[in-house]
């Protein structure tokens, strides 16, 4: 009898929590506040958000950083969120490179050729080499993979398009097609050497301390290969 008298009879509404349920959360309710803990909530992630995040561990820690779990924690997110989008690791690999490709060199290419002036048009191409650090990390990476099954065919592209896009550059600034191939090699060779020695043997690059000090130097060693003045640092 006593036992009926102190506890309810009644069904608990569906969904309810039971009494041990209800006490945890009382427990775990900071003083004062007005109800039950709610469960930490998750920022709802696009396709897009985990391309970027892709394409930021590309530029900073290489082709390794791009894994489910590390970008998983990295975003807030959980391994749900990734599945929901992609099948699996190299899925969202192609999405972030096909993704760089067209940003980073389609869209690029179309911008520049709607300057009017050639010698205009190639010094804001060679200047916009030298700015773009980030851009440059990944184009090494993916240079640095191209044996890759995803990532060889996109830098493969990339390499033709641009090359392409350089040689048609010199060649409207004067060079024969001959001039133009040599002096875009140089050019390619010099960069790109470059930023092997400053992944190697940083210290071999004193210029390349500064985020300035490395526009310029950059800048410098392009005018150099390619005869093209650049403007002045601002």
């Amino acid at each position: 009898m006593r036992e009926s008298i102190l506890a309810p009879t009644s069904t608990p509404h569906p969904g309810s929590p039971s009494p041990a349920a209800r006490a945890d959360q009382d427990s775990a309710r900071p003083a004062g506040h007005p109800g039950p803990i709610r469960p930490r909530e998750r920022k709802t992630l696009t396709r897009t958000d985990w391309t970027a995040a892709a394409l930021d561990a590309l530029a900073r820690d290489g082709l390794r950083a791009v894994a489910v779990e590390p970008l998983a924690e990295r975003l807030g997110a959980t391994k749900g969120s990734f599945y929901w989008h992609f099948r699996d690791r190299n899925a969202l690999l192609e999405a972030a490179v096909n993704h760089w490709e067209r940003t980073a060199t389609d869209e690029l290419i179309t911008r520049l050729e709607s300057i009017g002036d050639a010698d205009e048009r190639h010094r804001a191409a060679v200047g916009w080499v030298a700015d773009s650090d980030r851009d440059m990390q990944i184009f090494m990476v993916l240079l640095w993979n191209a044996d890759h099954p995803v990532i060889g065919p996109v830098i493969n592209r990339i390499l033709n398009k641009r090359m392409a896009f350089s040689l048609r550059l010199r060649e409207q600034c004067g060079e024969n097609a001959e001039q133009a191939r040599t002096s875009m090699m140089y050019a390619y060779s010099v960069l790109l050497g470059l930023q092997l020695l400053r992944r190697a043997a940083p210290h071999l690059v004193p210029e390349g301390s500064t985020p300035q000090g490395l526009r310029d130097y950059v800048a410098s060693l392009i005018r150099q290969a390619t005869g093209i003045q650049l403007p002045a640092a601002a």
